[in-house]
């Protein structure tokens, strides 16, 4: 009997890791422009191709819908490649996103990770998204300034600060930062930037639901999970991500691509 519930348990992690939640979210951000409600930005995390893992068939669907709603934007945040031989597939399906779309690297990337199965893969570029490294590039969308920064994972190494973030900051109509960890919020000065994209958590990726919550095995003691949060710097989203890492399950976990609505605040 403990034999059927393990295969169970196991048949159930590994086809939810497959099973990509498309989600549409209104997002009220204060001080957006009139012009700018509505924006659409697709957020997607966390693909780690390149090993075993129905996560590859998330990232997939997860590419489809999105080019399907053709947002304004797209955003990556890190943690595109587990191993390089994912690379090719990797380019495959930035391919067919819509433009402009805009990516980080995560800790995976550059094998800062205690992952048995991570292997440096340090992309340079990804055309024809743009990817950045410590940089930033200014958009005009509905005749706004928009400016997409986004970090290098060496960002912040074992807790210490590499680079401060907030020399990343702008002037502009609205300002975004791509980081892979969601911590760098608590390193933002208010009034840098708006939006804070992040992902890196996997909503724990394996978990113990109990009545009003859940128990996530990987990171459990991280403020910043999933979902929505908002301080005096701005508002942060954290991606679940696509795909897994160490183990190719999750438990009441499920991948999500994310559709963000900008909303002025009324």
């Amino acid at each position: 009997m403990l034999g059927g519930a393990t295969a169970a348990a196991l048949g159930w992690g590994w086809f939810e890791a497959g099973w990509v939640r498309l989600r549409e979210l209104e997002l009220e951000l204060p001080g957006l422009p009139p012009e700018l409600d509505g924006l659409r930005i697709a957020h997607l995390s966390d693909f780690h191709l390149g090993v075993p893992s129905r996560g590859t068939h998330a990232v997939e669907r997860a590419v489809d819908w999105t080019a399907g709603r053709r947002p304004d934007l797209v955003a990556i945040t890190g943690d595109l490649l587990t191993h390089p031989r994912g690379e090719r597939r990797l380019r495959e399906l930035v391919g067919r996103l819509p433009a402009p779309a805009f990516a980080v690297l995560g800790n995976h990337d550059v094998a800062i990770s205690r992952d048995p199965q991570a292997r440096a893969s340090d992309l340079r570029e990804l055309e024809p998204a743009t990817l950045l490294r410590d940089d930033g590039v200014l958009l005009e969308l509905r005749g706004k300034r928009v400016w997409i920064a986004g970090t290098h994972p060496r960002l912040i190494v074992r807790g210490e600060t590499k680079l401060d973030p907030n020399t990343l900051a702008r002037d502009a109509d609205l300002r975004i930062l791509l980081c892979h960890y969601p911590r760098v919020f608590d390193r933002l000065e208010p009034g840098n930037f708006d939006l804070v994209l992040a992902g890196h958590m996997h909503d724990g990726q394996i978990t113990v639901p109990y009545p009003g919550g859940k128990l996530r095995l990987a990171h459990p003691g991280a403020h910043y999970q999933r979902g929505v949060y908002r301080s005096p710097a701005g508002v942060l989203h954290v991606s679940p991500g696509l795909g897994t890492t160490f183990v190719p399950f999750r438990f009441a976990a499920r991948p999500e691509a994310t559709e963000l609505v900008l909303r002025s605040s009324m």
